[in-house]
Parts: C-alpha cells; sequence; structure tokens
C-alpha cells in the first residue's frame, strides 16, 4: 500500500483538528457546567430536561398566582376588620341611643354619626386592590359594587366569586362577592332580618308601649314542621284584648288562618304578664311594658337582608319623632341590635373562611417550592457537569492533542532530501 507525502500531512492535519474539537468541547462544559450543549449531545436527556423546565416555569407561575392572591385576600381580610368595627361602634350606639333618657335631638345626633358609619362601610364595600379592581364585586372587577340611592345602598356586582389556579389541579378564590359579604336581599345564604330565623316585628298603629324582643328558636323541628305546614308565607300575630290584659296568637298563610295542627294548640285569651317568655311551635321571645286593646306584633321567617339596611333601619327609626311612647323606638333598636350581632358574625365567618385561604396558600407555596428543587435537582442530574470527570477527560485530551502535534512535526520532517549529500 503506497501513501503518499500529502496523505500523511493531511491525516496528521485531522487528528490534531479533531483532538482541538474535543478539548474546545471540553472547555465549552467546563465554562457553562452543562455536560449537555447541544440536543445532539443526550438527545433523551435534552427531552426530560425541556419537559422539566416546563413544569417549573409552570410551578413558578401558580407561585405567582398564590401571590397575588395572597396580597388580594390580605387586603380583604383587613377591609373585613375595618367593617367589623364599624358595625361594632354602631352597635354601641345603638344600645345607648335605646336609653329611656334621650331625646328626640340625642337621638339625631346619634343617628347622625351613625351615618357617617354607613357611610364609612359603604366605602369598604367598594374597596380596590393595588391593580384598582374592586375587592368585592365578584367577576365585575371594574364596577363600583355598592351605590347608595335615595338612602337605598344597591348592589351592581354579580355573584361569582373569582379564582385563580395555585396548582394544576387546585383553584383559590381571591375574593367574595360582595352580596355574599354584605348580605343582599336576593341572596337567601347571606344575611337575614331579625334573629336570622324569624322576625318579630309592632304593627304601625299600636297605642301601648309594648316592646317585642328578637327571640329565639327553642325547638328547630318544631318550627320547620311548623314553615312546611304552611303552603305559602307563614306568620303569627300575637293580639292584644282586655286592655292589654290578655293575649291571643294566631296563625296566617297569606293572610288565610291556619287552625289545624301544629297550629290547633297556639296560645289563646293567656294571660299578659310583661317579660314573660312566650312560646309555642318551637319560638320563645317575650314582650316587656304595657300593650294597650288591640295592639298587635306580627312574627314571620326571616328574609333576606343586606347589614347596609338593617344599620339604615335604626337610623330611620332615631330620626323619627317620638311621641308619649319609646316603644317605636325600642322595637326598632331591639330588633337592630339582633340584626347587628347577626352581622358581626357573619362577618367574622367570612374573615375566617379568608383565614384559612391564606393558610392553604401559605401550603400550597411551600409544596410548589419543594417541586421546584426536587426538579431542579432533577434537571441537574440529567444536564449538568460532573466536573472531576470533565477536568480529567480535558487533562487526557491536552496530551493526545500534544502528541499529535508532536508526531506531526516528526513526521513532517521525514524527505529524501535528508538523504542527498
Amino acid at each position: 500500500m503506497r501513501i503518499s507525502t500529502s496523505q500523511i500531512f493531511q491525516n496528521g492535519i485531522d487528528v490534531i483538528q479533531r483532538q482541538q474539537a474535543e478539548i474546545s468541547r471540553t472547555q465549552n462544559q467546563l465554562g457553562t457546567g452543562r455536560r449537555i450543549l447541544s440536543p445532539s449531545d443526550d438527545p433523551s436527556g435534552s427531552v426530560q430536561a425541556l419537559q422539566f423546565e416546563s413544569r417549573i416555569e409552570q410551578t413558578k407561575q401558580f407561585q405567582r398566582n398564590g401571590g397575588l392572591a395572597e396580597q388580594r385576600l390580605r387586603l380583604t381580610e383587613v377591609t373585613l376588620a375595618s367593617v367589623g368595627d364599624g358595625l361594632q361602634r354602631i352597635r354601641e350606639l345603638s344600645v345607648k341611643a335605646n336609653n329611656a333618657t334621650e331625646t328626640d335631638e340625642t337621638r339625631r345626633y346619634i343617628a347622625g354619626e351613625m351615618q357617617q358609619v354607613l357611610n364609612s362601610l359603604v366605602d369598604l364595600g367598594n374597596t380596590r386592590d393595588a391593580n384598582g379592581e374592586y375587592l368585592f364585586a365578584g367577576y365585575k372587577s371594574q364596577t363600583q359594587p355598592f351605590v347608595m340611592k335615595n338612602g337605598e345602598v344597591e348592589y351592581q356586582g354579580d355573584d361569582k366569586a373569582r379564582q385563580v389556579d395555585i396548582s394544576p389541579v387546585r383553584k383559590m378564590a381571591v375574593g367574595d362577592p360582595g352580596n355574599q359579604v354584605f348580605g343582599d336581599a336576593g341572596v337567601s345564604g347571606a344575611l337575614k332580618d331579625g334573629n336570622g330565623t324569624f322576625t318579630t316585628l309592632p304593627d304601625d298603629e299600636n297605642a301601648g308601649s309594648g316592646v317585642i324582643g328578637a327571640g329565639s328558636v327553642v325547638d328547630r323541628k318544631g318550627w320547620q314542621e311548623a314553615v312546611d305546614a304552611a303552603a305559602g308565607e307563614l306568620s303569627y300575630s300575637v293580639t292584644f284584648a282586655d286592655d292589654g290584659e290578655t293575649f291571643t296568637v294566631q296563625a296566617f298563610d297569606n293572610g288565610a288562618e291556619l287552625t289545624d295542627a301544629p297550629f290547633d294548640t297556639l296560645p289563646t285569651d293567656v294571660p299578659f304578664k310583661s317579660g314573660e317568655s312566650i312560646a309555642f311551635n318551637g319560638i320563645s321571645f317575650d314582650i316587656k311594658g304595657t300593650p294597650a286593646d288591640g295592639d298587635e306584633f306580627t312574627i314571620r321567617p326571616s328574609e333576606p337582608q343586606s347589614l347596609f339596611a338593617g344599620v339604615q333601619n335604626i337610623i330611620d327609626a332615631l330620626q323619627s319623632p317620638v311621641g308619649t311612647s319609646t316603644a317605636p323606638v325600642n322595637n326598632a333598636i331591639n330588633r337592630g341590635l339582633s340584626e347587628l350581632d347577626n352581622a358581626l358574625g357573619h362577618v367574622l365567618d367570612t374573615r375566617a373562611t379568608v383565614g384559612a385561604r391564606l393558610n392553604a396558600l401559605e401550603n400550597q407555596d411551600n409544596l410548589n417550592r419543594d417541586q421546584i428543587l426536587q426538579l431542579e435537582t432533577t434537571i441537574s442530574e440529567i444536564r449538568d457537569l460532573d466536573y472531576a470527570e470533565a477536568i480529567s477527560r480535558f487533562n487526557l485530551q491536552q496530551v493526545g492533542l500534544q502528541a499529535a502535534q508532536q508526531s506531526y512535526t516528526q513526521v513532517a520532517r521525514l524527505t529524501l532530501f535528508d538523504y542527498i549529500r
């Protein structure tokens, strides 16, 4: 086999260039810390690394979603705390106004302060987040949820709770619709008037000093049986006779009297004692003072009502002049105090759910961090460089390159001219 001089030279150069390419690749690996510099280095490992990187970016997006949700929920919690403080102040003013020593003028002053607190409660209901979106408007985040018109507060948002993804399989509500938080006439699951189960109301034409309490449910089953027995809207009337010495209870269904069970045992011509409990069909309440002959009180199931409307009813009662008897304002305040207690409890319950969501966000954030760390560790095992092995390989490649260079210089000297004398 004949080997030409040019072939020898070309082979030597090819070997040197291969050694230089390998050294260059190893230098790039050492400089970047990556074993895989291009997909061709390890096609399977490259695909796995891309999949893990995609999962990491997705998890980081979930973390960003959680961070935004946390900011919004913390603002919601602070806002609800302020709402609770406002309701507590109104309750204090209501107790003060219920004192017999107050006059029409002082009650108007109290009503004036209540009105200012009510306005602040409406403002809290219209709180915006850092992006200028309303907290309690549901999906209509650009629409002001609460507007006061003619002394009434109207809700303009919707009943949807905004949610964000905090994991591939989990969503988190970042707020609550205002009609659920503050109540609304069209939302049965939120706030209700009276004690939350039934409402006690004096007749506007009452002439005596009778003041009815908010009452309570003593037998839930008995109350529900009575409600179910009425085809329409159940109501009871407590009517006084004999100059207020006796009273009779009647049940009505949309105005028609009910006399069958369980309404056949209602009190009839019962002697009245101020402050003594009156109980029937699972409910109990008392009436204090001295009702006049023909005075009437109504008991009906509670109906949805916003906390704004409940406060406004107290203000309206305090602004109305009181004649010879303070019973009308006392009845309104008694009912209002019961509704305020329900509203305070409802706000606290909502704050509790917000706190639970904040805890869930914190737990999910920790879980996402652990997942990212695990994914990054796995990517490192697939893609990152083993420095000890790479440095050893680099030194070996340097030796190989030096050997190739030296052998080339030695071979390049071998010519026929060396033998010519």
